[in-house]
């Protein structure tokens, strides 16, 4: 016998809401391995029908393709908040730049990018962070210096939990609290 009862209606997102989920974003898909840019959804992560609100922090940006995937259970919720919980962190931390550079570095040869001062710049934030490392590579007299830039171990471990949307290794990486985890470090469900 169908049931009268409805979930909870779901209102449309405010202007300032979507904008807010798609700059965490970087406007393209959350999940690390696609990051499309054509079409976006805004997930809830957790469901209207189970409660969950509009606030920005349950929204989560995913391309239509990834979006299908998670409701059809090939993508996890726990890989959901890892992606969500990275997109948060790196956005706190980073410029949109600077997170397409460590993904730049990641499949990179060791001592693959060789770039002069003026290159080694643009990765400054990363460098401080301890998510990539420098080593001088040639000195012709203060003339030409030139640098070699590769992904640190840490950031390695970050961008490989992010991936596999880990969110144990996500916090290893990250060092702090796992969203959505209770104190025993397990993950709880709402």
């Amino acid at each position: 016998m169908p049931s009268n009862k409805k979930g909870k209606e779901r209102k449309k997102l405010s202007v300032q809401t979507t904008t807010i989920v798609l700059t965490e974003a970087g406007y393209r898909c959350a999940v690390p391995t696609c990051r499309q840019i054509l079409a976006l959804d805004l997930h809830h992560m957790w469901e209207v029908s189970a409660g969950g609100g509009n606030d920005p922090s349950n929204l989560i940006a995913l391309c239509p393709y990834c979006h299908n995937l998670y409701h059809r259970g090939t993508i996890s919720a726990d890989a959901i908040y890892a992606y969500k919980s990275m997109l948060v962190a790196l956005s706190r931390a980073f410029d949109l730049d600077a997170v397409d550079r460590l993904l730049f570095l990641t499949p990179l040869a060791k001592d693959f990018l060789i770039v002069s001062g003026d290159g080694l710049l643009h990765f400054a934030r990363l460098i401080a962070a301890g998510l990539a490392s420098v080593e001088q590579k040639a000195n012709n007299n203060d003339q030409f210096v030139t640098y070699a830039i590769n992904i640190s171990k840490k950031g390695r471990l970050l961008i490989e939990a992010w991936r596999q949307g880990d969110r144990i290794r996500l916090k290893q990486a990250l060092g702090g609290p796992v969203p959505g985890a209770g104190a025993s470090g397990g993950i709880s469900r709402r």
